[in-house]
């Protein structure tokens, strides 16, 4: 070091209008190179004091970040339709005023004190009259019409929600203006390539909402998706960054043909921060943005990748919270809240009146839509702050997803089922049990909230007499009718229940190895709960108890019901991670290619390594693991589905099978 001279540019002498002077200088025409120097050094000094002294963003962002997001979305904004060639300069500063917002405000999120999102608001109404916002609402309600060059609320661009049977309720999106807002700007900043991160909690629609947008996009653009978990290194993220490009000219890399390809990384901050507070799979990403290269960790050459662009979500309370201010400076963030009552209401009733008007029920019990979304929406807030997460209870979180479950019942309900008030009150109790009380974990909380569920009840349903409240057993099941002819259905009693899953268990062992079974009212309830998840859409279940009360045998018999086929694992000595992969490939396929219904059974005694679970993990969160098939074998699938696809209508390309 005595022999070099050191330079040390400290941030804040530099600050920020070097960048902002270069950008501008690249703007082509001059009214707007002018206006816009006069705007910046208005709007910016006051919005970073702010930023430094009063707010808080949901994950700490770097100045120069908010700077670049600034100048996104000006880009974006000043296009010749929105502010023509010498147009007035209270055009300029219209839309600059809209993008500032955006940029200052859009990381900005509710903490449990203080909305920062509405306080905010408040300060630039106060701050900065120049350019007057409706006087309702916040400023981040409305939107520039791009017409009359006048706000408008965002709620008028929402589309109504046409109610689609067909699509599982994991991944239906009715809009809302939180929605609309957030796709509006997506649009606009992949169009220019620009990386876009959305940062909110679990259950928020981060993925739903990106994946939406997605699938939309025209054939021009190509997706990659790359699940993050705590085990993801540098290398197994370089195989899957790599996968789909191929080689061009000299040392360049990219997609096929003229595609741009859109990298979607969803989890961005679970990877494991290595001793050194580095993480791996972040530097590997930033290098990329920075000087879009690569090594290749065989020939230590360097690779050219060009025509990608990035998309990121991130839950900024879990993995390492917060990412490297390197690699997020190239990221426009923006903070997704959990909705409102207004937004979740319109969501619900809207799937619920769709599937009551479009299933033929009858009117008594279609105008009963907005009750039961009021009482589930009202039980979900008084469940979330009566049962808090403890280091024993850690599992006591209850999110948007939850919230959802209680809904798919009622999507389950034939016509039939439904006839009157009292069955739907005793349908919406028995939904609440299953998904908040099962997950309840002593005696005591469960007193709680059977006293909770029916105030709840009493309150909302309220021409219901009582002793239908409290009558016992109250279960609906897809096997009320009779085992085959799944409807999902109340059931009358316990004698009836019980003679159905007798002969069920005689079917059963007469096929498989014997289960020699006691059928009590706990084993029966257990099982109807069972086969509930298994039955619905991408139903995933964790059953803890202690070892021999049938956590494996009611599984089975369930799965049995359902006709499901069970698949475990048989562990062996030098079981390792490739053979999980192997094992999970041929349910895979199974399931896939030869439509079999699968039930994949693994226990705690199987899982001889943590890394297990990694695999597990993706294919809960995904339905992908990354590297599961051989080339040689993804042409076999191809080829086992190509007479599917053409059944279906669809032309029999390589990426549609």
């Amino acid at each position: 070091v005595s022999r070099a001279g050191i330079l040390y540019i400290n941030p804040a002498d530099l600050g920020w209008n070097p960048v902002v002077t270069s950008w501008i200088d690249t703007r082509e025409v001059q009214s707007e190179r002018a206006n816009l120097t006069i705007l910046f050094d208005k709007y910016v000094p006051p919005c970073l004091e702010a930023l430094r002294t009063r707010f808080k963003t949901i994950i700490p962002v770097p100045e120069i970040s908010v700077i670049h997001m600034l100048c996104h979305l000006i880009d974006g904004l000043f296009t010749k339709e929105n502010t023509p060639p010498d147009c007035p300069k209270e055009l300029y500063e219209l839309y600059f005023v809209f993008a500032a917002v955006w940029a200052f405000g859009g990381g900005m999120f509710q903490d449990q004190l203080v909305d920062h999102r509405v306080e905010f608001s408040k300060w630039w109404v106060t701050e900065f009259k120049t350019i007057k916002f409706p006087s309702t609402g916040t400023v981040f309600d409305y939107y520039i019409d791009a017409e009359s060059k006048k706000f408008l609320p965002w709620s008028d661009r929402v589309q109504k929600y046409a109610h689609d049977a067909e699509i599982p309720l994991s991944s239906v999106l009715v809009s809302t203006t939180e929605t609309v807002r957030y796709r509006y700007f997506l649009d606009m900043l992949m169009e220019k390539k620009r990386p876009v991160m959305l940062v909110g909690n679990a259950g928020l629609g981060k993925s739903v909402l990106i994946g939406n947008k997605l699938n939309e996009l025209s054939d021009d653009f190509m997706v990659s998706k790359v699940p993050f978990n705590f085990y993801t290194t540098s290398a197994m993220l370089q195989a899957v960054l790599e996968e789909p490009l191929e080689k061009k000219a000299g040392r360049n890399f990219g997609p096929p043909g003229t595609k741009r390809l859109i990298y979607f990384i969803d989890d961005m901050n679970m990877p494991e921060v290595d001793t050194y507070g580095t993480v791996q799979p972040h530097t590997l990403i930033r290098q990329h943005l920075d000087y879009s290269q690569w090594y290749d960790r065989q020939k230590l050459i360097l690779k050219e990748v060009h025509n990608t662009q990035y998309v990121a979500a991130m839950n900024p309370t879990s993995g390492s919270f917060t990412i490297n201010p390197r690699l997020q400076r190239w990221f426009c963030m923006f903070a997704l809240s959990f909705p409102g009552v207004d937004a979740l209401t319109t969501i619900y009733t809207s799937i619920v009146a769709g599937h009551l008007s479009t299933g033929g029920f009858n009117n008594t019990v279609q105008k009963l839509a907005p009750t039961m979304v009021a009482a589930g929406l009202d039980l979900h807030k008084k469940i979330a702050s009566t049962f808090l997460p403890t280091a024993i209870k850690f599992h006591y979180i209850f999110n948007l997803r939850d919230l959802s479950n209680i809904f798919q019942g009622v999507l389950f309900a034939a016509p039939d089922a439904l006839k009157t008030p009292a069955d739907m009150c005793k349908l919406w109790l028995h939904e609440a049990s299953r998904v908040y009380g099962d997950k309840l974990m002593d005696e005591k909380d469960i007193e709680t909230f059977e006293k909770i569920k029916l105030e709840f009840a009493k309150k909302h349903f309220d021409d219901v007499e009582e002793d239908v409240l409290t009558a016992q057993p109250q279960i609906f099941c897809h096997f009320a009718a009779g085992i085959g002819e799944p409807k999902y259905q109340f059931v009358p009693g316990w004698e009836h229940l019980n003679k159905i899953l007798v002969e069920a268990l005689e079917n059963y062992n007469e096929i498989n190895a014997a289960m020699n079974l006691v059928l009590f009212e706990d084993a029966m309830s257990h099982i109807c709960r069972i086969n509930r998840i298994l039955e619905s859409p991408r139903g995933n279940a964790l059953l803890v108890g202690v070892g021999g009360s049938g956590k494996q045998s009611l599984s089975r018999l369930s799965a049995f019901i359902s006709s499901l086929d069970v698949f475990q694992i048989t562990l062996r000595k030098g079981y390792n991670i490739n053979d999980l992969k192997v094992d999970l490939g041929g349910v895979c396929i199974k399931a896939g290619v030869k439509n079999i219904g699968m039930m994949f059974l693994m226990t705690d005694s199987q899982v001889p390594d943590e890394k297990f679970l990694v695999l597990v993990n993706d294919l809960l969160a995904t339905g992908e693991i990354p590297g599961l098939f051989q080339p040689d074998q993804i042409e076999d699938i191809i080829g086992g589905v190509r007479t599917e696809v053409k059944g279906m209508g669809m032309e029999d390309t390589r990426e549609n099978c």
